[in-house]
């Protein structure tokens, strides 16, 4: 998908803020460390839209990113690997869950794995959260790159099978662009569909 404009649109940093419903929206979620930041920049050909971080769990706020005022993505905090007081970490909880099972606007969750990692048990946690609130779901499978083609082949359809076939899978490199069309085409494929579950 062709983008012509990308901007920061708000936080929020307690439950139900940030700014009201709009456009659809899409929600970045997955550990602090695995490259959301630099999935959104990717998608959006925009270097430092989202700010990347050699310190993981920076991120401790709902982030929106209009795109050309038709899409709104939205870069949930990490987690696995959170920087921050114990209070804060416990807050983390209700504010995306609020957001996931309540924002009427989402469309779908890009849920973003290391494919050198893959499912862990939190992942686990998560698809099985987003299913239970019926919400569309598909896979990131990033840092291809760091692994041959066959080996990273090999380990994004690994990843699809741990997943099942009903969530896609798409491999993706944030240095190579690898992945970036797919990504669109799942998003728009969601945008398509129209209203809530």
């Amino acid at each position: 998908m062709p983008v012509a404009s990308a901007r920061f649109l708000g936080a929020a940093a307690t439950p139900g803020g940030g700014p009201p419903p709009g456009p659809p929206e899409v929600a970045i979620a997955g550990r602090s460390n695995v490259g959301k930041s630099s999935l959104i920049n990717c998608l959006v050909h925009r270097r430092g839209l989202a700010r990347t971080s050699s310190v993981p769990g920076r991120t401790r706020q709902l982030n929106f990113f209009a795109v050309d005022d038709r899409l709104v993505l939205v870069d949930l905090p990490g987690y696995g690997f959170a920087v921050g007081s114990e209070a804060e970490r416990r807050a983390w909880g209700p504010l995306v869950e609020t957001y996931l099972a309540g924002r009427p606007t989402l469309r779908g969750v890009l849920l973003v794995i290391d494919v050198r990692r893959g499912v862990e048990a939190e992942e686990e946690q998560v698809l099985a959260y987003l299913a239970s609130l019926r919400r569309p779901v598909a896979v990131a499978a990033t840092k291809v790159d760091k692994l041959a083609r066959s080996a990273g082949s090999a380990a994004v359809a690994a990843l699809g099978r741990r997943v099942g076939g009903d969530v896609p899978v798409v491999g993706f490199s944030a240095r190579t662009g690898a992945g970036r069309d797919e990504l669109w085409r799942v998003v728009s494929r969601w945008i398509a569909a129209g209203g809530a579950p």
